[in-house]
């Protein structure tokens, strides 16, 4: 696997290297790409753009950020065991590349950083992203697309699928955790296979299928007491889908989870859910999904205290719902999704109900400036016998101005608040404030069609 990521790496930085040799203004041409192909409940999320923007293809990017950032509960003091403020300074550079041809597209985007703190010299983070995505449309009716995503960071804003050129995970088979955990590394690998085939004009067949890995290290003692606990989720499922009109297309998924976690206790969950979802695109600015229906959950907890082991089973039904809708005008965007499905904990000992719901809204408000705002909720309950009620709860809300000085330079400020609250997940470090300045460079080479 390191090797495989370590000579991705090396393509995409040796692709990049023309790029800084050739100066080009010309920016791509507006291409609007939709890699989904049929309607289906998949492992990605809505972005927030606006219908002004540039939508690339056949395109490499390459970039930085730099800047500094202040965290009211960026330091933790292993004495005391309480946290302070601290401001870190950070280098993020970015390399990604795009290109289509007549049977498909492939994507590869990679997004590594570090920062290093102000007040502790050895307390340096790092961060690597690395996204691969490729479409294959050999004809008109089947098509294949494939997607994988790789993380491995010890900053705790930090999230996977977090790069350029490709939209944000999530959907009711996305990761379902995104919460703040100081003073630990995760490693993250995300991988989805979505197969369709249209066997009419207007109808299609499809299977999908998914496999996330998800690995905690503490790095201090705030982490040692109580280690998080990592985590398999295989996901899978079948579809049908019908276009009735332009506007309307309605479909019916059974999809299947199975979370598996390890450590001194192991839980496992498995979770066949068939729902419903409809697709409703009342013009070419707006974007509506909707899904529901059961989910049946059965978790087996195991625990073993020297001796003794201790098992247990339950077996539940809850509803399943969730949505999405979206609208881009030349000079505001939304979107919100909100959803309850089952999920992976994100390092506690079981998977949990996740209620979650977010916002986001984006303002042109001249050539120059653009603003955005993001609110984003979530509430991980326990299922299981062994551990019921809320595990963690977290509340995020913030947002920007950015300001374009060039074609390519560009100065970004971000003002953050986050209120996370626990019981029984570990050292999670209450409420943040988060403010953030930073100046990004993109160059864009445009490779034609």
């Amino acid at each position: 696997m390191k090797k495989i990521l370590m000579m991705s790496m090396l393509l995409v930085l040796g692709l990049a290297a023309p790029v800084l040799a050739q100066d080009s203004q010309d920016a791509p041409k507006p291409v609007i790409m939709d890699p989904t192909g049929p309607a289906h409940l998949g492992s990605e999320g809505p972005s927030l753009t606006l219908s002004s923007d540039v939508q690339s293809r056949n395109v490499l990017l390459v970039g930085f950020s730099v800047g500094a950032a202040y965290d009211t509960k960026g330091l933790y003091n292993s004495t005391t065991g309480s946290y302070s403020g601290d401001t870190r300074y950070f280098f993020q550079p970015t390399v990604a590349f795009q290109r289509t041809y007549t049977t498909g597209a492939w994507t590869l985007s990679y997004t590594p950083g570090v920062s290093y703190s102000q007040n502790d010299t050895n307390n340096s983070q790092y961060t690597q992203n690395l996204s691969g995505d490729w479409v294959w449309k050999p004809n008109g009716r089947l098509m294949l697309h494939v997607r994988e995503d790789f993380s491995l960071t010890d900053n705790p804003f930090e999230s996977i699928g977090r790069v350029d050129l490709l939209p944000p995970l999530g959907g009711p088979s996305g990761p379902g955790y995104d919460g703040v955990l100081p003073d630990t590394k995760r490693t993250g690998s995300v991988s989805n296979v979505d197969l369709s085939y249209r066997v009419g004009e207007h109808s299609a067949v499809g299977l999908t299928a998914g496999y996330q890995l998800y690995n905690y290290d503490a790095t201090t003692s705030a982490t040692t007491a109580f280690p998080y606990v990592d985590s398999h989720v295989v996901t899978g499922s079948a579809f049908f889908s019908h276009q009735f009109n332009r506007e309307v297309t309605l479909g019916v998924q059974m999809s299947y989870m199975d979370i598996y976690s390890t450590g001194a206790e192991i839980a496992r969950t498995q979770a066949p859910a068939p729902m419903l979802f409809a697709k409703i695109t009342p013009g070419l600015r707006t974007e509506i999904t909707l899904y529901g229906g059961p989910e049946y959950a059965r978790t087996r907890e195991v625990i073993v205290l020297g001796p003794i082991t201790l098992a247990s089973y339950t077996h539940k039904l809850y509803p399943t719902y969730g949505g999405t809708v979206s609208w881009s005008g030349n000079r505001h965007g939304w979107d919100a999704q909100a959803q309850q499905r089952i999920a992976n904990g994100g390092g506690v000992l079981e998977a949990v109900k996740n209620i979650s719901a977010g916002a986001g809204y984006r303002l042109r408000m001249s050539q120059r400036w653009t603003a955005e705002l993001r609110a984003n909720y979530a509430d991980q309950q326990g299922i299981g016998v062994l551990s019921t009620g809320t595990y963690f709860k977290s509340l995020w809300v913030g947002g920007g101005p950015n300001y374009q000085i060039t074609s390519r330079w560009a100065l970004r400020g971000q003002v953050a608040y986050v209120h996370q609250t626990e019981s029984g997940l570990g050292p999670v470090a209450g409420n943040h404030v988060l403010v953030q300045g930073s100046l990004e460079y993109r160059r864009r080479k445009n490779l034609g069609e």
